[in-house]
């Protein structure tokens, strides 16, 4: 929050006045005149009163938005005005802002750690999850073991669930299954699965009786060039390389969040008394974080933006369009929905972003020249 003294001259208020006249002239009904045929003189002469109050709020208005320009699109809030004082010479008065504060902060201070070089890349849980997801289920006849897909019905004192299928893994549930056939029944008492759709039981201890109605294999394709031609590569290898250079990748965006976080946190050390705005600790406890959450997130998000504004950081045109673009090709509903809200929102987050970025170089630099 940030509490702004705002003076306006007598002068441009004056001049407001007229501008003000001028656009009601034509409306303007004064006693001798035609309406819209009276003087502009006569009409401010007239109607003063009014003017000057609507002359001042305009004037008013338009010092606050200049005034918090700077801030946008970090404006929490609506600005609350107070302390209007009106004079011969001029209209002094207030304005509580609700935006990031003006911080001093050492970037000397912020240290960070050596980086962990990122070790080779294993494909093979990735190759693992795409056989999976391609595999086939065959009916067998034999006792369900690991790995099988089962499909049972469940019966519990007051309920009935037919036809349910999971996959045999090793947890407790699992493990009753195990070793059962097609056609076999069993009443057992197990932690049952959290998806499992019985209210009472999903997660949690209970009592129910289990018939198996059909037990399938999982069956793998092979890897080998005919595997990657059907997911649209050329061979194996090209599958395995696409595959690596995704995850090399994801593990690159991943180490650089977690250099963010721990440099945000250690700029957060040493600035522990920066004003929050209870606006963004509002919106924070909406997305579902509890109070103590709410107000740790509200904390760097204030300290990102603080940031973002004292070193005037900046957004390119065409990397506005190129975030709009991407929001445009994806299935986010809602975002597309906001309009110009989604645009903010898209600025908020390339300028959080160029703001985390610049306390990581701070920060490295800070390292250097130890």
């Amino acid at each position: 929050m940030q509490n702004i003294k705002i003076s306006i001259e007598e002068k441009d208020i004056e001049k407001e006045m007229d501008t003000l006249a001028s656009e009601w002239k034509k409306d303007a009904i004064i006693s001798g005149f035609r309406k819209g045929k009276a003087p502009i003189q006569l009409i401010k002469s007239h109607l003063r009163g009014k003017l000057r109050s609507e002359s001042v709020q305009r004037l008013i208005e338009e010092q606050i938005v200049s005034t918090i320009d700077k801030y946008e699109p970090f404006i929490y809030g609506a600005p609350q005005l107070k302390n209007i004082n009106e004079s011969e010479n001029n209209v002094e008065f207030e304005a509580l802002v609700d935006v990031p504060p003006d911080i001093d902060i050492n970037y000397g201070k912020i240290r960070l750690n050596k980086e962990k070089k990122v070790g080779e890349i294993d494909i093979n849980n990735e190759l693992k999850r795409l056989q999976e997801i391609n595999s086939e289920l065959q009916s067998v006849s034999r006792a369900a073991k690991r790995g099988d897909v089962v499909f049972i019905d469940i019966k519990t004192s007051d309920e009935s669930i037919p036809n349910y299928s999971f996959t045999i893994k090793s947890d407790s549930f699992s493990q009753k299954i195990k070793g059962l056939k097609t056609g076999e029944e069993k009443e057992l008492e197990t932690k049952f699965p959290k998806d499992i759709p019985i209210e009472h039981l999903a997660g949690k201890k209970g009592k129910a009786t289990i018939k198996i109605l059909e037990v399938k294999e999982q069956i793998l394709p092979e890897l080998n060039d005919e595997f990657a031609k059907d997911l649209g590569f050329e061979s194996l290898e090209e599958l395995k390389s696409n595959l690596k250079e995704g995850l090399n990748e994801e593990v690159k965006e991943n180490q650089k969040d977690k250099i963010r976080s721990e440099v945000l946190q250690k700029a957060l050390d040493i600035t522990p008394d920066i004003e929050v705005s209870p606006t963004l600790i509002e919106i924070q406890k909406k997305e579902g974080l509890s109070p103590e959450e709410a107000i740790m997130r509200a904390k760097g998000l204030t300290l990102i933006d603080a940031i973002a504004v004292k070193e005037g950081l900046s957004i390119e045109e065409k990397e506005l369009d190129e975030w709009m673009e991407r929001l445009a090709e994806s299935e986010d509903n809602e975002l597309e929905e906001m309009g110009e809200r989604a645009i903010r929102f898209v600025k908020l987050q390339i300028l959080r972003n160029k703001a985390l970025d610049f306390l990581v170089e701070k920060a490295k630099e800070g390292g250097n020249n130890e």
